[in-house]
Parts: structure tokens; C-alpha cells; sequence
């Protein structure tokens, strides 16, 4: 799947593309990564992304007490 914005940065469009794997039969990882475009904007969106799918997304005890 490739994501594009419709608005141009600095750097031009941001092209994000992702892969999924299935790790087990309940259980996939996404790889997202930047295509083109500028690296601060991918950032910006990875951040949103991982933000609003914050309930979806498994994490180590590590991941949450480093949360804390």
C-alpha cells in the first residue's frame, strides 16, 4: 500500500509505503517507511499514525514502563 499527500512540503509530496507480514495467524506486524519526501514531515505523520493507533498496537512491559 503507498500513501501519498496531497500537499507538498519542502521536499516535495510525502510517499509513505507500507508492507504487511503476518507474524502468526492473530497477530501482523506493518512496516512503514518513507518513500520520498521530506524526513521531518514522515516524522511528524509516524507519530500521528502511532498515536491514533496507540490501542491497536502491542507493546513490550519495557515499551509501557518507559511510558511512565
Amino acid at each position: 500500500m503507498r500513501l501519498q499527500n496531497l500537499k507538498a512540503g519542502r521536499k516535495g509530496n510525502l510517499n509513505v509505503s507500507t508492507e504487511v507480514f503476518q507474524v502468526a495467524p492473530s497477530l501482523h506486524m506493518v512496516e512503514v517507511r518513507k518513500s520520498k519526501g521530506d524526513t521531518l514531515e514522515f516524522h511528524k505523520f509516524y507519530k500521528n499514525l502511532s498515536t491514533c493507533l496507540d490501542n491497536v498496537v502491542w507493546k513490550t512491559e519495557q515499551d509501557m514502563e518507559e511510558k511512565k
